[in-house]
């Protein structure tokens, strides 16, 4: 049953004063017209229309329920406008998450900028170290550094950080300077509680060969905040994604340690909801994200 089909039918019967005139302007047959405005009698059991050979008019239940049937279908397309309106136009509110230390040095420095570009979006930030939700805690995209523990979520790949070792010149100055990842087991590591390398610190060497080192230290945090300020204060050494400590060694109060090194680069991916139709917010937000990245080192 085609409740729906069967009131634009008749709707456009008595707009267009014809079955032919509403089947023309439907796109489908005369035949198919009649069905529906007599299937939608059978179901009302009332008259709706007297028909001639030379026209159609309205009985009496048939005006009544045209004035209530032609606003509910008005009302209908206008729901569907807006629906529309809301896949194809960035608007709204538009909840995003992220870690901690990303979300407060990169996305706000964003916001101006994209603001500019999507005035009618709302951005509601939400700053935590932990995996989120995002069908219950209601978030529409979410920055995760590294592992995905969710492989249903869509995704979309922001970049690839680099992993620096760091130290203050106080501290390298009373404790001297690791050479090699070797070297870091005479000194003071400060470490993360949910750590990225979870065997210990990896790195690899010019020639190839890899390197892991089990760290030890006096201080150990969840949060990457607190270990770059005790890092700066001269506690230890730091291991970090690059982003986090940029300032800090560009204004030398951090200094990068084992050159030649590398350790493993770390993704950062936005993740939504799965589905097939992201809003226009979403689908504005990853774009702009992704292109202002591009051009970013991370």
């Amino acid at each position: 049953m085609d409740r729906i089909g069967e009131m634009t039918a008749f709707t456009k019967v008595v707009e267009t004063g014809s079955f032919v005139g509403a089947a023309r302007q439907l796109r489908l047959s005369p035949t198919m017209i009649s069905k529906q405005v007599r299937e939608l009698e059978e179901r009302l059991g009332a008259k709706l229309l007297h028909r001639t050979t030379r026209q159609v008019s309205l009985t009496e239940v048939g005006s009544l329920f045209y004035e209530r049937c032609s606003g509910l279908l008005a009302e209908l397309n206008e729901v569907e406008s807006a629906a529309s309106q809301l896949q194809t136009t960035p608007r709204g509110v538009l909840r995003v998450s992220a870690p901690l230390a990303f979300g407060s040095l990169r996305i706000p420095a964003m916001l101006p900028a994209f603001a500019h570009q999507y005035p009618d979006v709302t951005i509601e930030l939400t700053l935590v170290d932990r995996t989120v939700d995002l069908v219950e805690e209601g978030i529409d995209v979410a920055v995760v550094i590294g592992d995905i523990p969710n492989s249903s979520t869509m995704t979309r790949l922001l970049g690839m950080t680099r992993i620096v070792a760091c130290a203050s010149p106080a501290y390298l100055a009373r404790k001297g300077t690791p050479q090699t990842p070797d070297d870091l087991a005479n000194h003071n590591c400060l470490i993360h509680t949910v750590p990225v390398m979870p065997r210990g610190w990896a790195f690899v060497a010019p020639d190839g060969r890899p390197h892991v080192v089990k760290m030890a230290g006096n201080f150990l945090t969840n949060s990457v905040t607190a270990l770059l300020t005790a890092a700066v204060a001269g506690q230890g050494v730091i291991l970090t994604p690059s982003y986090l400590v940029a300032k800090a060694v560009k204004s030398g109060r951090l200094v990068t340690l084992l050159g030649g090194y590398t350790a493993p680069e770390i993704p950062i991916r936005l993740v939504y909801p799965p589905g097939r139709y992201p809003s226009a917010k979403v689908r504005a937000f990853i774009d702009f994200l992704v292109s202002r990245m591009a051009a970013e080192e991370l």
